[in-house]
C-alpha cells in the first residue's frame, strides 16, 4: 500500500506540493486525471497565469477522464521525471554562492521540455557557471525533503548546459 492509500486508511489528506513539478509537467489534464483519482490528495499546482487558473476550474466542471491514453502520458512522464530530479521547492536556498539551485538543478529537463532560448542568455549562463564557485557548505543537501544530492545534480546539469549552449550556438551560425 502505498503512502496516499496508508493515509487514506487513517482518514488523513495529503497535500501534493509542486503537483506539476514546477513547470515540467505540461500536461495540465493527465495531472489533474491522476491526482483526482485520490478522495485525500489536495493538490498546490503552483498556477502562474490566470489562464491556468482558467484551465483548472474547468477541469473541475468536466473533470478528464483517466483512461488509458492518459495513463501513456502518465507513464511517459514518470519515465522522464524518474529519479534523481529537483522539483524546485526552494528549501535549499539561500545559497552562499548565490546559486540558483531550484532553477539550476533541473536546467537539463528545462531545456528539453520548456522554451530554452530565455536560459541561454548572458545573465543565465553568469548564473550556471556560479555552480563552479560551489563552497560544498551542504546546506542545500541537508535541506532537500527529496534527499538529493544537489551538488552533483548542479555539476551535472552545467554540463549537460555547456553541450546544450555550443550545440546552440553551433546551430545558429
Amino acid at each position: 500500500m502505498g503512502l496516499i492509500g496508508l493515509c487514506e486508511g487513517k482518514d488523513v489528506g495529503l497535500i501534493a506540493m509542486k503537483a506539476l513539478a514546477g513547470g515540467l509537467i505540461s500536461d495540465a489534464r493527465a495531472a489533474f486525471a491522476f491526482l483526482r483519482q485520490y478522495q485525500n490528495v489536495a493538490p498546490i499546482w503552483g498556477l502562474q497565469a490566470e489562464a491556468e487558473l482558467d484551465e483548472f476550474l474547468a477541469y473541475e466542471q468536466a473533470p478528464p477522464v483517466l483512461d488509458e491514453a492518459m495513463w501513456e502520458i502518465i507513464k511517459q512522464y514518470r519515465a522522464e521525471l524518474s529519479g534523481e530530479f529537483c522539483r524546485g521547492c526552494g528549501y535549499c536556498l539561500p545559497c552562499p554562492a548565490e546559486i540558483p539551485i531550484p532553477m539550476a538543478s533541473r536546467m537539463s529537463f528545462i531545456l528539453k521540455r520548456s522554451f530554452f532560448q530565455k536560459y541561454l542568455s548572458e545573465d543565465w549562463r553568469r548564473k550556471m557557471e556560479l555552480i563552479e564557485e560551489c563552497i560544498n557548505c551542504g546546506h542545500c543537501r541537508e535541506h532537500c525533503p527529496y534527499e538529493l544530492d544537489p551538488p552533483r545534480l548542479l555539476k551535472k546539469n552545467l554540463q549537460d548546459y555547456r553541450e546544450f549552449y555550443q550545440k546552440y550556438l553551433k546551430n545558429k551560425a
